[in-house]
């Protein structure tokens, strides 16, 4: 048997004849799009798909393939998987390295590649790109306190752009990307500072402004692969755009149910709109493999998954039974939601809980409250991107970091030491509870770095904690702790699992929430609604939240909800537990 025919059986022996991975993995189309739900099997496809286009030398010495994913932890979470898994499909020892075949990275950790390599062409101080300090430009006052010497007005249009992109203006980015690019290289480059959004703006504006840097990059990654493409946003987009060209092999994997950054500028229907534009096949994964043993949460995914793609009439001939409690209030439900924690704990003492909610309020508070009384231990992971204790916790984590990489090039235990003990004195939150918990985090994170991505080199390991910083990831490393409850948004816990997740709430006004999408529900009256071409999106996005929430369990779901909410005002249960196929006892 020759090595090709081998490798092809390891695959079909570790797909185990799932139709749908193996057609997405030996397709020979040029452009393919692979939806892929929760659990769904998406990371071993995409794994396998990276091994077969090496296997059959579609990417050619020296050229190499390029895999993008949204998040920082995501990337090297990917790193990883392709480092250990896909030399064992080709036959090779794990310690030969596919690093001259592969490059694996987040959107801003490549741009900040293709800057420290290129950017001397528009600043010759992007060369040391990797010691700035990062701002965040929403606001115009702040950006003008940290650089006293930038302008007002200026200020304000680097706030503006912010916003903008939030909003998906793409007409406004187009406009205005280069004028934004000036005023950072103007202002902020010179004294080592920048911005989330420069990163990738400054990559496109020297791609645009030298095509042969551009040239090189399309020529040197033959193949593109994107991960978790449901979150892409405009930036994001421009770049994929200037980096295809018509000879570029591209896989797109996502999952358009799994779009829950749409409020910071995740463009939406992003599969359909590629799917055109790029003329790619799309094959779809059809096995849940996270729920296959369980019939109830299969049936669940399933029919949030029908009335997702049937918004013009919601129905299915499925039906599925939910674990639902009502009580008569608030308090009473807090009361019982860590009553339920305490006794799943009791009885499977290896099991882990996730208490999730759309976002804290009172009746989070009386939750909280609820599991000290009953003196029940978790983790309070109710921080947001845009919480300012949270922001400061990495501001000040990035700081010393770059102050240890300015003086000490290896990252050792040392560092790791060093830096846990200046973050400890030096971080006070407004909050008392988040203390402990981004301390945590942060230990977790470290020790992460020195197991989990022991076999990185030294300036993978700095990208790596640079870019955990500066974009705010620590909470991705959720699921490292050892703690068996924890307390959190369901933002937070996207990617991440556990055995039982409770989903407080599920009451009008709060799932979904006002702001999303009940404010303006003309069917607030009983809650039964109807999908209109006016409320449409806002379902689909709140639905899109609901979805993760439930498939974050690996077991159980229990959802309860309260007739009365804390301002005694009666509510009606949330539209979601209406749909159709879904029946609550």
């Amino acid at each position: 048997m020759h090595n090709l025919e081998i490798i092809i059986e390891r695959i079909k022996e570790r797909h185990q004849g799932d139709v749908h991975q193996l057609n997405a993995i030996f397709s020979p189309s040029k452009r393919l799009l692979i939806e892929a739900p929760a659990g769904y099997g998406k990371t071993n496809t995409m794994i396998s798909k990276i091994a077969y286009m090496i296997a059959t030398r579609k990417i050619p010495t020296p050229k190499k393939l390029l895999a993008l994913t949204f998040s920082v932890n995501a990337a090297y979470k990917i790193k990883r998987d392709v480092t250990e898994q896909v030399p064992h499909l080709l036959g090779t020892t794990k310690e030969v390295s596919i690093s001259n075949k592969v490059t694996v990275s987040n959107y801003h950790g490549f741009c900040r590649g293709v800057l420290k390599k290129y950017g001397y062409l528009l600043n010759p101080n992007l060369f040391n790109i990797d010691t700035f300090h990062s701002i965040d430009d929403s606001e115009e006052q702040k950006t003008q306190s940290i650089i006293e010497t930038i302008p007002y007005e200026k200020a304000l249009l680097l706030a503006q752009f912010n916003q903008e992109l939030k909003k998906k203006n793409k007409t406004y980015i187009e406009e205005n990307i280069s004028v934004y690019c000036k005023i950072v290289l103007e202002y902020l480059t010179p004294k080592n500072y920048t911005t989330h959004n420069s990163i990738l703006t400054l990559t496109k504006y020297l791609f645009e402004l030298h095509p042969q840097v551009l040239s090189f990059y399309t020529k040197y990654y033959s193949a593109l692969l994107v991960d978790e493409f449901q979150d892409t946003n405009i930036l994001s987009f421009e770049i994929l755009n200037l980096l295809i060209t018509s000879e570029t092999q591209v896989v797109l994997l996502g999952d358009s149910l799994q779009r829950i950054y749409g409020f910071i500028g995740a463009i939406e229907n992003i599969l359909n709109i590629s799917s055109h534009k790029f003329n790619m096949e799309t094959i779809k994964l059809e096995k849940n493999y996270r729920f296959s043993s369980n019939q109830e949460m299969l049936l669940l995914d399933n029919i949030i998954r029908e009335n997702a793609k049937k918004t013009e009439k919601l129905t299915t001939d499925k039906e599925c039974k939910i674990h639902l409690k009502i009580y008569p209030d608030q308090k009473t439900e807090a009361w019982n939601v860590a009553r339920f924690t305490k006794q799943i704990l009791e009885k499977y003492p290896n099991k882990k809980i996730a208490i999730l909610v759309k976002q804290r309020n009172k009746n989070t508070n009386l939750i909280i409250e609820e599991l000290d009384n009953q003196n029940v231990p978790y983790f309070y992971a109710l921080f947001t991107d845009s919480d300012p204790d949270y922001i400061l916790f990495h501001n000040i984590c990035l700081e010393k970091f770059i102050d240890i990489i300015s003086t000490r090039d290896i990252i050792s235990k040392r560092s790791y030491l060093e830096h846990i003990n200046f973050v400890k004195k030096s971080y006070s939150p407004a909050s008392p509870n988040n203390y402990d918990s981004m301390i945590l985090l942060l230990e977790a994170f470290w020790l992460k770095v020195f197991n989990e991505f022991s076999s990185f080199d030294n300036d993978e390991k700095i990208f790596y904690i640079k870019d955990t910083f500066e974009h705010y990831g620590l909470k991705q490393h959720i699921g490292s702790l050892n703690i068996d409850t924890i307390i959190s948004t369901i933002h937070g816990a996207k990617g991440l699992e556990w055995d039982y997740i409770i989903l407080p709430d599920m009451e009008q006004d709060s799932f979904p929430n006002y702001n999303g999408m009940c404010s303006s529900c003309n069917y607030r009256t009983d809650c039964n609604f109807t999908i209109d071409k006016e409320n449409e999106t806002k379902f689909l996005e709140e639905l899109s939240v609901f979805y993760v929430a439930v498939t974050r369990a690996k077991n159980q779901v229990l959802f309860t909800a309260s007739k009365f909410n804390y301002n005694n005002i009666k509510k009606n249960l949330s539209c979601f537990l209406k749909l159709p196929g879904i029946k609550y006892y």
